[in-house]
């Protein structure tokens, strides 16, 4: 339970933190969210299931909240406190400013990190052979090579691919990143690599900083196997709302067909240069078994490629999917009789692993020697079990009903393809059973003004009221004007392109900052067809420079007190910050339906149809709704921020869900016309 003792401490640090900053204000919503938080870890709401969903609108200061609320309890609960975001901005937002705040205020009472995955450091011994031995890299790269080893080797940089100065190639970098096998913490020279101190510092902090797609790959892994285990810990989802999302694409399968044959080969000529390494006494086992895998796979990939190719009629753009879980029997057998040979190839080159660690450990073989042959393998070995992981998904039938499955026709390959349909199952497993506690917090978390739709996203429907908490933003909404034009033509109607060309001139007269947000990129392109016709200066369309690039002009045009234009699709709608007068003018057109083709999509509306559901309103709208609120929501970032929005779609006034969507959105100043 919560006890005097823990709210004098967060209290006080609030006090503290306040005493500190003059300019910080302390808002009434906020205080109720830590409350809440605070109650909620320490079981006073419910002991059982200490879970609680926070929707706090923008400038609430969420992540000030519960780092109040949470740390002191974890501290006295002899816990850690794991922040999960879905941005980098955000990271750097936590620990460049909010940690560091209350880390002060706290008087240096608990320590923080930041938690990456391996593939953001790089190995000091592959680094160091890089450096010596020139690599099929140019001179450019190789000088990049040699300027990267003396900086680790002189302690001027820590080997985090984020922290050297410059973008490092991936050509550069991927003969150099850490892997699983070769860069081994049971390896005395590796125990100093920039990956294991990183590791180590993780283990010493009380609160540390992961992103969504960490978390889970930990979870998968069994908790614990990265971050601290779950029931150890006090989770904190932040930007919540796409939690469900990237759960569902972490736990998705894509086999390559094309990229795996190429691959069994590699496979194959790897066994052979090993057989020239090692005895053949303690290889021929294994080689046999690797050798019968690769000839049985290779058969399997190609029965699925021919199948694919011999159904070119059944693909509608680049999908063939299977409606219902409906999948071809030839596939099902295929996959059914052939995943026990990747998990057998698997283990094949776990072995190889194994007799190589083997073979260094005792002079067999050279260091080097043996960690270019582990990272090989290890890239090799996460292939195989993807391989098995996707065909497994085919084969087991008790998923079926819930999984969309689909063949991808690229330009050049053929992808094997699955994905859970409904995650809430899959996380109950993985984080809501185990987890000490989760406060999951956004500023857009219902939707159409209810939190039903992402409960049933995340699994946990039976949630009580509680545990849910709704809390108002504290900006004035009557500083934007929102505009629902009624005479704007239907989005499929040929003069609506045109429209959105006329309100973007209209716009442009106020001389600020204007975002368009369009559905596609076809509207996109259409759009800035027009656009450019019309010779218009400081136009900045997405796709033609790279979202950096694109806002650095648009701030620079700003910065001298020009008209400038950013032409965008929804990508735009989260994680752009445009403050003051960077915007002035938010203009959207089309209401952001997801495309109903989308494989997962489509096999989720179908699900909901069989059971007598209507996806439209339990899938569809909800999702439109939130995504709309989440675009509006670009324009007012802080207190002062004014201006005006334009809803460019026809259909908020004439169809009856019209006037739900434009009730979920924050209270602004109405003018229809």
């Amino acid at each position: 339970m919560l006890t005097e003792k823990n709210k004098q401490i967060i209290r006080q640090w609030y006090k503290t933190l306040q005493e500190q900053n003059p300019h910080f204000i302390r808002r009434a919503a906020q205080s109720t969210l830590i409350a809440h938080i605070a109650k909620t870890i320490a079981g006073n709401i419910n002991r059982q299931q200490r879970i609680l969903l926070a929707e706090a609108g923008t400038g609430t200061g969420k992540s000030l909240a519960y780092l109040l609320a949470a740390i002191p309890l974890a501290k006295a609960r002899n816990k850690k406190v794991v922040i999960s975001t879905a941005t980098v901005a955000l990271q750097q937002q936590l620990i460049e400013s909010d940690l560091p705040l209350v880390h002060r205020a706290a008087h240096g009472e608990f320590s923080f990190c930041l938690a990456k995955g391996r593939q953001r450091y790089c190995c000091a011994h592959k680094l160091a052979a890089a450096s010596s031995a020139p690599l099929t890299l140019n001179a450019k790269q190789q000088q990049l090579v040699q300027r990267m080893a003396i900086a680790l080797q002189q302690g001027k940089w820590d080997g985090d691919r984020d922290h050297w100065p410059s973008q490092i190639p991936w050509q550069v970098w991927q003969h150099i990143v850490v892997d699983g096998l070769s860069c081994s913490v049971q390896s005395a020279r590796h125990r100093s690599c920039p990956f294991h101190k990183a590791r180590k510092g993780l283990k010493q902090a009380d609160v540390i900083v992961a992103n969504h797609s960490l978390l889970l790959a930990d979870l998968k892994a069994g908790s614990g196997h990265i971050l601290p285990p779950a029931e150890d810990c006090i989770y904190v989802l932040d930007e919540a709302h796409q939690f469900p999302e990237i759960a569902r694409d972490a736990s998705a399968q894509d086999l390559s067909l094309k990229q795996a044959l190429k691959e069994l080969e590699n496979i194959k000529q790897l066994d052979k240069d090993i057989a020239k390494l090692l005895s053949s006494s303690s290889t021929a086992a294994s080689s046999i078994k690797l050798r019968e895998s690769c000839a049985e796979l290779t058969r399997c990939f190609n029965k699925l490629n021919d199948i694919a190719i011999s159904q070119q009629h059944n693909f509608e753009q680049q999908y063939w999917r299977f409606p219902l879980a409906q999948i071809p029997q030839a596939i099902i057998n295929l996959a059914s009789n052939y995943y026990k040979e990747a998990n057998k190839l698997a283990n094949c080159l776990q072995t190889y692993a194994s007799l190589i660690q083997e073979a260094a450990s005792n002079g067999q073989m050279k260091s080097a020697q043996a960690e270019a042959l582990l990272s090989k393998l290890s890239v090799l070995q996460s292939l195989a079990e993807s391989w098995l992981d996707t065909l497994y998904s085919y084969a087991n039938e008790a998923n079926q009903k819930v999984y969309a499955y689909w063949f991808h026709k690229s330009d050049k390959d053929i992808h094997l393809c699955s994905s859970p349909i409904e995650i809430g199952g899959i996380l109950q497993h993985l984080l809501w059973q185990d987890a000490f506690a989760v406060i999951a917090v956004s500023a857009t978390l219902s939707a159409l003004g209810q939190f039903s739709y992402y409960l049933n996203q995340i699994g946990l429907a039976n949630l009580s009221s509680q545990q849910l908490i709704k809390l108002p933003s504290p900006f004035d909404y009557n500083n934007v004007l929102l505009t629902v034009p009624k005479t704007i033509a239907e989005p499929d109607h040929p003069e609506f392109t045109n429209n959105v060309v006329d309100y973007i001139l209209k716009a442009q007269t106020h001389q600020g900052g204007i975002l368009v947000l369009c559905n596609s990129y076809r509207l996109v392109d259409k759009v800035a067809e027009l656009l450019q016709q019309r010779q218009l200066s400081n136009l900045w369309v997405q796709g033609q420079l790279s979202n950096q690039q694109l806002l650095a002009k648009h701030r620079d045009c700003r910065a001298k007190g020009e008209t400038s234009i950013i032409l965008a699709t929804m990508g735009f709608s989260e994680g752009i910050d445009l403050p003051g007068d960077l915007l002035t003018d938010l203009l959207i057109a089309r209401l952001p339906f997801a495309v109903p083709t989308e494989p997962v999509m489509a096999s989720h509306a179908e699900l909901l149809e069989s059971r007598k559901q209507n996806p439209f309103m339990l899938l569809t709208l909800p999702s439109a709704s939130r995504k709309l609120v989440q675009s509006c929501g670009r324009l007012m970032r802080k207190e002062s921020d004014s201006g005006r929005i334009v809803l460019l779609d026809s259909r908020l006034t004439t169809r009856r869900y019209g006037s739900q969507l434009l009730a979920a959105l924050p209270p602004f100043k109405r003018s229809d016309h």
